[in-house]
Parts: C-alpha cells; sequence; structure tokens
C-alpha cells in the first residue's frame, strides 16, 4: 500500500512539474517605453490569471535582437517576443501589408487594428507563421508613426535623396530607395551611435524611440512625414504553445485581450505627449504638405502593386482589407 501511495505521489508531483510554465519574453524596447510597458504588461497580466506560469522578461535586446526575433523565436532560443512586423518582412513577404509606405492619413492607429483584428488576416498570418514553427498570437500595440529624423536640416522629403539613413523594415526601405536615399540596416541599440558617427545621415522611427533614445542630441531636424505605420506582434514558439494544457492557452488568450485592451486605452494620451516632446527637442521641425503627401503616395503605387504581385492570392486578399480599412482607391 505504501509503495502503491509512494508511486502515486511522483505521479502527481510529475504532473505538477510538467504543468509549471517558465516562459522567456523577449523584445527590444527600453523599460521605460511604452512598447516596453506593454510587453511587460503582457507578462504581468499572464502571471495574474495563471499561477503556474513565470514569465522572465528580457529587454532591449537583452536576449534576442529584434531583427533576429522570428528565427530565435523559431529555434526556442526565446518563448515568445514582442516584435515589430516590419523587421519580419524579409522572411515572411506577406507581413509588407504592415509595411506599405507612406499610406494615406485615413490608415490611423483604429484603422490598424482593424486591420489587424480581422478575421481573415489574422487566419492568414496563423498559417503563415505555422510553417515557421511560430504561433501568431496578436497585435499587443502600434509603433505610432515611424518618421524621419536627421543630422541636418532639408526642406522636404525630397532633401532625402543622397543620405543614408538607418530604415525602418519591410516595404518602407524600398520607399526611402525609391526617393533617393540609401538604406542601412540598424537595430534601435545603435542609432544613437550610428547617427554620432556619421555612419547614417538620419533614421525612419518612432517618436517613442527618438524620446527614450535621446536622438536629438544627435539628429535635431525631426521631418514628419509618416514612412510607416505598423503594429508589433506577439510570437510564440509553437512548440512551447502546444505543450501548454488547455486552460493555459487561454490564460495567454486571456492575458493578449487585456493587453491589446490596456494599450488601445492609454497609446492616445503616450502619444500626444510623445509628440509634444519631439517638437521640443528637435531644433528643426520640417512639416509635409498636403501636396506633398499626395505626391509621395503617387510615387509608392508601384511599391503597392509590386506587393501583391509578387506574393499571390493571399496578398490580395490582405490588400484589400487595407483599402477597406483606409477608404483607398484600388
Amino acid at each position: 500500500m505504501l509503495k502503491v501511495l509512494t508511486a502515486l505521489a511522483v505521479i502527481i508531483g510529475g504532473t505538477s512539474v510538467v504543468s509549471a510554465q517558465d516562459l522567456k519574453l523577449g523584445h527590444y524596447f527600453a523599460t521605460e517605453d511604452f512598447r516596453g510597458k506593454t510587453a511587460q504588461y503582457f507578462a504581468d497580466q499572464l502571471q495574474e490569471i495563471d499561477e503556474d506560469i513565470t514569465v522572465n522578461v528580457f529587454p532591449n535586446e537583452s536576449l534576442v535582437k529584434g531583427r533576429e526575433a522570428l528565427q530565435a523565436t523559431s529555434q526556442g532560443v526565446v518563448d515568445i517576443y514582442s516584435v515589430y512586423a516590419g523587421y519580419l518582412s524579409g522572411q515572411v513577404p506577406l507581413i509588407n501589408v504592415f509595411s506599405l509606405p507612406f499610406p494615406p492619413e485615413s490608415y490611423d492607429d483604429a484603422a490598424m487594428y482593424e486591420m489587424a483584428l480581422d478575421p481573415e488576416v489574422v487566419s492568414i498570418l496563423d498559417k503563415t507563421f505555422a510553417q515557421f514553427g511560430v504561433k501568431y498570437l496578436g497585435v499587443i500595440n502600434s509603433s505610432g508613426p515611424a518618421q524621419l529624423f536627421l543630422s541636418s536640416p532639408v526642406e522636404s522629403v525630397s532633401g532625402i535623396s543622397g543620405l543614408k539613413l538607418r530604415g525602418a523594415g519591410g516595404l518602407s526601405d524600398e520607399a526611402l530607395r525609391e526617393l533617393g536615399a540609401s538604406v542601412v540596416l540598424l537595430s534601435a541599440a545603435e542609432q544613437f551611435l550610428a547617427l554620432q558617427t556619421g555612419t547614417v545621415d538620419g533614421i525612419s522611427t518612432t517618436w517613442s524611440s527618438y524620446i527614450n533614445y535621446g536622438l536629438a542630441d544627435v539628429a535635431p531636424t525631426y521631418l514628419a512625414a509618416t514612412v510607416v505605420r505598423a503594429p508589433y506582434l506577439l510570437l510564440m514558439n509553437a512548440a512551447k504553445y502546444d505543450s501548454l494544457s488547455d486552460e493555459q492557452k487561454q490564460s495567454v488568450d486571456e492575458a493578449v485581450r487585456r493587453t491589446v485592451e490596456w494599450s488601445r486605452e492609454n497609446f492616445e494620451e503616450e502619444q500626444s505627449s510623445l509628440l509634444e516632446k519631439v517638437k521640443t527637442q528637435a531644433e528643426t521641425v520640417v512639416e509635409v504638405s498636403a501636396e506633398e503627401q499626395a505626391s509621395l503616395r503617387e510615387q509608392m503605387q508601384p511599391i503597392y502593386k509590386s506587393y501583391t504581385d509578387d506574393n499571390g492570392e493571399d496578398a490580395q486578399k490582405l490588400m484589400d482589407i487595407w483599402q477597406k480599412v483606409t477608404n483607398s482607391e484600388k
């Protein structure tokens, strides 16, 4: 009888050990950055919902660089990663629907969320990321507008011709090349030094990065042209996700839902504060006229067309949804 009870205790104990989950969550944001706070909020919510799940957060590329997020998540170096959609575009061309350059003003954050949460979009992305051994958990917040910050003044967007720029990734980099700039790939953490040493003449980045990395000291010109507006995707190693119990998977879904709700409730206030700081810290602010914006969008149409031509039926479906949420012409 004692042997039976002992064996039962081992089985129960083994089950308890297996059900406990230690997850590594990586991202490339500073902890005080709103995006870093959003990733931490997700970790906190998941642990609050399920006490058997522990989430260890590795911010500021301390475990995995942003541009290596997909590969590292696929390989299990990190279990979950919050990553900018544009960083994945080389490996997952379909995701370029979120890096369409110089979008119309109607493509604000509300439209971006409408796009990202559309059931057909979710279905297509689920299928696409599954090929990499990665589970698509959803979109937890927005980049806001990624705009241009330069080391020297210009009068308009045409002034970037001939400059070396750190791109934001995806088709937006192709757009900068179309406008005559050369594009350099840098992680967020490398931007300051690259500007300081003249490795690049400017960067395409978010207001949040501009403020939190102190980039006004090395890029005092703010050119208010929205190169791209993209979501941050939450990706998880598929094998790790499959190892979760059904209850734990539900906990992950609930943590994502809560995080999206919190992010959307707080993002607008955060963005207003950031824009005020950007305009205060920059020495030169260059606004973009409606005429120049219209001209830029016209120049970008061949890039938009190449997206659907190169990526087939799913890309056309995604483009149709993008055009619907932006009320733009086909």
